[in-house]
């Protein structure tokens, strides 16, 4: 296997029609402190990139069971797992149930924490300019996506929004906001890259969980 790319919270082989990743113990957070929504890595914590690597696995096998196509082929040990190789479009759709993290750092003033919005966010994914907002009408100018697969990601990505709601709902919690990836395979649209607790936040008792613990929610 050829390294294809070393990422903050996974290592990236190319194998053939597959990628295989390597999840690492990483530790996300923002302005130092530990937030499953971070986009920094403040430390390593033993045996999270494979509770992460099983979350990955159950959540995309749920996705699939409710007819949600993603390029999850296989695990391969606690820390590998295989995917089909696609082509990758450079954004982060984000689903907000509720007000919390980057949007309440924009828009605080006129929103209240935890205030239900229920809205589809997109955010360019590159790491040198912060992952920015970006509309959709600069999405299909640049050349991004098309019309028509702006209109599907976001009828994608709330149908996963309705499927994690209901998940969390039966055991009791509460889904705060999530992110997804999607590539291009075949001509068809696939949920790419990873579903897992450092993909979105959950929160018990009004706290929010840290990325291991969604082990015991999935059982």
């Amino acid at each position: 296997m050829e390294p294809a790319y070393r990422g903050k919270t996974k290592d990236v082989y190319d194998e053939g029609p597959y990628l295989v990743f390597h999840f690492k113990d990483s530790v996300l957070g923002a302005d130092g402190r530990e937030d499953t929504g971070g986009n920094e890595v403040i430390g390593e914590r033993r045996g999270k990139g494979s509770a992460i690597l099983k979350q990955t696995e159950f959540f995309f096998k749920l996705l699939e069971r409710e007819g949600i196509k993603t390029h999850f082929v296989e695990r391969m040990d606690e820390r590998r797992a295989r995917f089909l190789k696609t082509e990758r479009i450079p954004l982060e759709i984000i689903y907000r149930f509720r007000a919390y993290g980057s949007f309440l750092r924009r828009y605080g003033r006129f929103v209240r924490p935890l205030e239900e919005l229920n809205i589809v966010e997109f955010t360019l994914k590159d790491d040198a300019l912060g992952d920015p907002p970006i509309c959709e009408e600069a999405i299909e100018k640049l050349g991004i996506a098309s019309g028509e697969e702006i209109a599907l990601m976001k009828d994608l990505t709330r149908r996963v929004a309705l499927i994690l709601h209901e998940f969390f709902e039966e055991k009791g919690l509460g889904i705060i906001d999530f992110k997804v990836e999607f590539g291009r395979k075949d001509g068809e649209l696939l949920v790419i890259d990873e579903v897992s607790g450092d993909t979105m936040r959950v929160m018990k008792d009004g706290r929010i969980l840290k990325s291991e613990e969604l082990l015991g929610v999935i059982g």
